[in-house]
Formats: structure tokens, sequence, C-alpha cells
């Protein structure tokens, strides 16, 4: 393959260190940043993460006398002190390496063909990143449906990311919109001709993104900025084009020829093969994404007894227990969520929450708490006309309940639908 006429200019010593350490901070990032949503990437960066986060365990602890209960808190794609620290001494890395750089290769005139190299990189990571959080709305998997638990919450009782995350989840319009916009930029990004145009709209999703993740204090700031430092490092090779158009009214062009001219079978080969791998990322994280969603309990058939129900009586040891607010011990209601999960709210308000085994067959539930095992109960139920009878034990006691499953649908927040014509204010309002 011949190289392309492309002008080799003369860079400026600071435009060479600045390369030499984005290129190792970048790279460095992409190869131990647990991202996960590359498909198959997770067994490269079991060569490159692990080793990494041991040095970056060990030098925490020497340099920075970072207790190894914060540096070894290690969770995907959050903002945990360790994840910080890896990102501090990728820095660090960087900047040792690119002094070193600068000593070893004194002669280079400029790093066009590195830049370009790093330039395919970011724009196939940052194209996979989108398709990959694209599917996660267009499935739900990412902003999950109304639970009942989560119907049942009040504003006070909600952290700001989950304030942030119903909101996000009770629209499943807006998810598809958003979705396939987030997946027209991945698909733009992967086109020489068109990754421009993607990257600007990636920015101003981003800026919106990094809002809503800082100001609802989500757990992903640190990899949103991340993907943001990507998309400005893009933009810098068209920054100049990009002014002389927006702000100074020039006519311009953008640069889009490689190091490498192909002739046009082989472009078209090429072209083909990229189209391929955008298929099979979409089909990928379709089939992954819809597995973990089916797993969790978002799509499919919904467990038994699912839903909410108002307790009507409350017998124990044969003595009903009036509905007092005062009583810490009384049910108000019980909440059968997704598969494996439920709830009791107590008279007092108090929410319990439980792992639920539900036996169709034999007509059983089991109760176990979540924090305390060895708080169970054990009931027998019937179920007719939305009347949920159980009766059972808990510890030493009998218990008698009945129950009255509510209509959810009767929700406000469920019962409202769109309009096209609102009248009166009274019309948003309950």
């Amino acid at each position: 393959m011949p190289e392309s006429n492309i002008s080799v200019n003369e860079w400026s010593p600071g435009k060479k260190q600045a390369f030499r350490f984005s290129f190792i901070f970048l790279t460095l990032y992409v190869l131990v940043n647990p991202n996960d949503v590359v498909p198959f990437f997770h067994y490269i960066q079991r060569f490159t993460r692990q080793p990494f986060y041991h040095l970056v365990n060990w030098l925490s602890g020497a340099l920075l006398h970072v207790p190894d209960s914060l540096s070894n808190s290690i969770h995907t794609s959050t903002d945990t002190t360790f994840n910080y620290l890896v990102v501090l001494f990728t820095i660090v890395f960087a900047c040792l390496g690119s002094v070193i750089w600068l000593f070893v290769d004194r002669k280079s005139s400029n790093y066009n063909k590195l830049h370009e190299i790093l330039f395919v990189i970011l724009r196939y990571y940052l194209g996979i990143t989108w398709i990959a959080y694209a599917t996660l709305k267009i499935i739900h998997l990412q902003f999950p449906e109304f639970t009942p638990v989560t119907l049942l919450h009040t504003y006070g009782e909600s952290l700001p990311r989950e304030l942030a995350w119903n909101f996000m989840g009770y629209s499943a319009g807006f998810n598809y919109f958003v979705g396939i916009s987030e997946y027209i930029i991945g698909i733009l990004l992967f086109f020489r001709r068109t990754y421009t145009l993607g990257n600007l709209i990636a920015i101003g999703a981003l800026i919106n993104i990094l809002a809503f993740n800082f100001y609802f204090d989500d757990n992903v700031k640190l990899l949103s900025t991340m993907l943001m430092v990507m998309s400005m490092f893009l933009l810098s090779k068209d920054i100049g084009p990009l002014i002389n158009v927006l702000f100074r009214g020039k006519a311009t062009s953008i640069e889009t020829s490689r190091f490498y001219s192909f002739d046009t079978k082989r472009k078209n080969v090429f072209n083909v093969l990229k189209c391929v791998l955008i298929v099979f990322v979409i089909f990928f994280d379709v089939h992954t994404f819809s597995a973990r969603a089916k797993q969790l309990g978002y799509t499919g058939r919904k467990p038994p007894l699912y839903g909410v129900y108002d307790v009507k009586t409350f017998v124990i040891n044969n003595d009903t227990l009036k509905p007092l607010i005062t009583d810490t011990f009384r049910w108000n209601k019980l909440v059968v969520s997704l598969p494996g999960k439920a709830a009791v709210i107590r008279m007092s308000n108090n929410m319990q929450y439980f792992v639920i085994n539900i036996d169709t067959a034999k007509r059983t539930i089991q109760l176990t708490g979540k924090t305390d095992t060895g708080n169970k109960y054990l009931f027998t139920y019937d179920l007719k006309d939305s009347i949920l009878s159980i009766r059972g034990k808990h510890l030493n006691d009998s218990l008698q309940i009945q129950l009255k499953q509510v209509n959810l649908d009767s929700l406000p927040l469920l019962k409202h639908k769109f309009h096209w014509v609102i009248e009166h204010q009274k019309q948003l309002e309950r």
C-alpha cells in the first residue's frame, strides 16, 4: 500500500510533547478502563487491567497511604476511590512516559501516523460505547420501568440518582428517542467522512450527560468525564476548520485522508467489513443486554403475585391487630416486585425488604429477611378475585392475613396518558 501524498509538517516541541502525553494516557486508559462495553475486550484487559490494578494498589498504599479497604473497592464504571486512583496514576505514568519518550526520540519532526492510529482507536472505542448505551436504553436495562416498590417510594425517600433514574424510566418513548440518537452518534463515529458530525453531536449529548451525572450524583461521573476528554481530543483535529466556518464565515474543508491510500476495491471491502462490525456490535449488545434484563426481571413474565397488596385484616395468635400507625409490627402493605424480591411496609411506614420464594404448585410463600436471614415467614396462600389470604407462622407466632390487590394502573402516574390538546392546567393536576 503506497503512502498518500499528505504533507509532512513540522510539529512544535509543545505540540509533540502534548501528543506524547495524550497518546500514552488515552491508550493506557482504554486498556485498563473497566467500561466493559467492547465485545470480548475483557480477554485483553485480563492481561492489562489486573497487573495495572495491582501496581496502583501497591503505589496508593506505599505513596498515598490509602487503606486497602478503599483501594480494593473496584466496581465497574463507578466513582470509587480506587478508580480515581487509577486515573491519577495513569496521568502520572503518562507524564513520566512522555518525558522518557522526549529523550529517546528527539529526531521525529511529527507523529502524524501515531496520531492517526490513536484517532482510529478512539473513534471505534467511542462508537462502540455509544452503541452499547443506546442498546441499554432501547431494552430498558439502564432505565427500567417502574416496579411496585418504586411506585411506593416518595420523593423524599429517594436518592437523587434514584429520582433521576425513575424520571428517565417513566417514558418508554423518551428512552427510544435517546437510544436512537445514540445509535446515530455511534454509527457516524465509525466513518471518516461523518465522524466530525457524530462527534459534535456526541459532545452536545455529553454536556447534558455530565450535568445529569454531576447534579444528580450518579456514580459514573468519572467515566462520562473521560468520554468527554476523548471526544474533545477528536475535536482538536477539526477545531481550525470549524472555527473558520462557525465564527469567521470562511469556506473550508476537513481533512479525511489516510496515511495509506486504498484502491476502490479495497475501500469497498473495508467499508463492508466496517458495516459488518457495526451490525455485530449491535446484535451482540442486544443479545447480552436482553439476557441480563430478563435475568433481573425487567422483561419477560412477571413473577407470581406481582403487585401491591393492602392489608385488610391482620391476626396474630387469634388476636386481631387494629391498623394503628404506632404499631411497628402490623403490616400495612405487601409488595411483590422483581423475581425473588419483596417488601413489607408496616403501619409505622417502615419498609423492610425480603427475599421471596413462591411455590405456585404447593401454594406456599416463604419470606426471608434480606439483611436478617433469621427473620422468616412461612405461609400458604389463596388468591381469589384480587383477595389474597395467607396463613402461616413467623417464629413462634401464628398469622392470618387478608390483603386486597391494588390496581396500579389507577395511580395518577400510570393513569395519565399523552394529550395533543390540553385545554386547562387542571388536566395536568390530580
